[in-house]
């Protein structure tokens, strides 16, 4: 999945794992993907660092 838009706040980003469909907003809405992307992996998720993918919640990577 890609990291698309999020609906909760404006200019935010939302990551979707490609395994099971979990999102990761992270704990601030992140609007730039290099900041999301560390927040989430900071949680256990795994994958590319680019936007387009594939990327791995914790829970389908442990």
């Amino acid at each position: 999945m890609t990291a698309i838009p999020a609906d909760h706040h404006p200019g935010a980003l939302l990551l979707i794992c490609d395994d099971c469909g979990r999102t990761h907003p992270g704990g601030e809405p992140a609007t730039a993907w290099h900041v999301l992307w560390a927040q989430a992996v900071r949680e256990g998720w795994r994958g590319r660092d680019r936007a387009v993918g594939p990327h791995h919640c914790r829970h389908c990577t442990g």
